[in-house]
């Protein structure tokens, strides 16, 4: 696998567990639960997504658009 698939893969993963933790917390919303342990590690996940796909541009900084 070349990097540029290696960081696409990544971030195509980042991108999914956001979106699914913002979905349960979206969910969790409408329920009017949006409080407790479960919603606390929702918020926890999200973060955790958004700080990973924030950090892996300087993971992949080498590459370039003919990679």
């Amino acid at each position: 696998m070349s990097r540029r698939e290696e960081f696409l893969e990544k971030a195509l993963a980042f991108h999914h567990e956001y979106k699914n933790a913002t979905s349960d917390m979206r969910a969790m919303m409408r329920d009017n639960r949006a409080v407790g342990p479960a919603w606390d590690l929702a918020v926890a996940r999200q973060i955790a997504a958004l700080d990973a796909w924030i950090e892996l541009p300087l993971e992949y900084e080498d590459l370039s658009a003919e990679d």
